[in-house]
């Protein structure tokens, strides 16, 4: 399977109290990472949405393992791990460019569905350049 890599770096409107990103923003995170190589292998998302294809997360797993701090450089993955008929399942990691560190571990189901919200068969397109 492919497995491909967006950078970013933390904003100070990320943190928590304690100075740490804060868990929810690591949902962001990974949208950013999925939704950035989408563009990249000219399948932009909203070119989905014309077409009545919507790509939503149905199920998400993450394994918090070491916190990322203000100014901190981040490298996250996306690699599919399996296809189904109507859904992939994404393995996402983050790790700090620092000290090389694995921020997070993330699992998910992404599921096509119709305007109507029912199950539609993977777009193939976007099946290829993730399988």
């Amino acid at each position: 399977m492919k497995k491909y890599t967006q950078s970013l770096k933390v904003r100070s409107y990320e943190l928590d109290a304690q100075g740490h990103v804060n868990y929810a923003v690591y949902l962001s995170y990974l949208e950013y990472a999925r939704v950035t190589t989408m563009e990249q292998l000219g399948l932009p998302f909203q070119d989905f949405i014309k077409q009545g294809k919507y790509i939503v997360i149905a199920e998400i797993n993450l394994k918090y393992m070491a916190p990322a701090t203000l100014g901190d450089e981040l490298e996250i993955t996306v690699e599919c791990i399996k296809a189904g008929k109507t859904s992939l399942t994404f393995k996402q990691e983050i790790f700090n460019k620092r000290d090389g560190k694995k921020v997070l571990e993330a699992q998910l189901v992404a599921v096509f569905i119709d305007r109507k919200g029912k199950p539609i068969p993977l777009d193939e397109e976007f099946k290829r350049a993730f399988s």
